[in-house]
């Protein structure tokens, strides 16, 4: 009987080592060839897409704003960010309301992505650092994870805008609220 007792509290032993497994919940999308994923803690809601209204003077990557349930929100197009040509919205393409860091605050702005793909969940030792391949400081992605076969870059929402265009756009949140 003894023995049973400790077999018992070796099983509670694994189970609570497999409970210390921290894990990550992302979704997936893809822009262009190159599959993503962001932490869905970022992540506010999923749209469909809605029309854009273009801002004079914005950025390239800056499609413009958009009103959702009152608020004015400014869209970033993933693909023009990323130095790639532009894409037709499809039927596939959505937008990712996703919150950016702006110092001690935080703005909301729209992620035009080509397409959504599922909730991940995944051990966060699995996600790998990213490696250092660009010759800029800028650096969009936290890191990497293999998934069902895919490899995935783990966008940084904070890391799409410098700080100056954070500015710009909390300033312009701040004047149309």
């Amino acid at each position: 009987m003894k023995s049973v007792g400790s077999l018992g509290g070796g099983a509670s032993e694994r189970a609570r080592n497999r409970e210390r497994v921290e894990l990550m919940q992302l979704v997936a999308f893809g822009v262009a060839q190159g599959e993503y994923a962001v932490d869905i803690m970022r992540i506010k809601e999923i749209i469909n897409p809605v029309p854009v209204t273009p801002m004079p003077k914005a950025p390239a990557f800056i499609e413009g704003v958009i009103e959702l349930r009152g608020a004015i929100l400014p869209v970033i197009d993933v693909r023009k960010r990323f130095d790639l040509a532009a894409g037709a919205i499809t039927r596939a393409t959505k937008f990712l309301i996703v919150a950016v860091d702006v110092g001690a605050a935080r703005i909301i702005v729209g992620l035009i992505v080509d397409r959504v793909s599922e909730p991940l969940r995944v051990p966060r030792a699995d996600i790998k650092p990213a490696p250092a391949l660009s010759t800029s400081e800028r650096a969009f992605f936290t890191g990497v994870v293999h998934h069902h076969g895919k490899m995935m870059m783990v966008l940084d929402p904070d890391a799409l805008l410098t700080i100056a265009e954070k500015q710009a756009l909390s300033g312009m949140r701040s004047a149309g609220g």
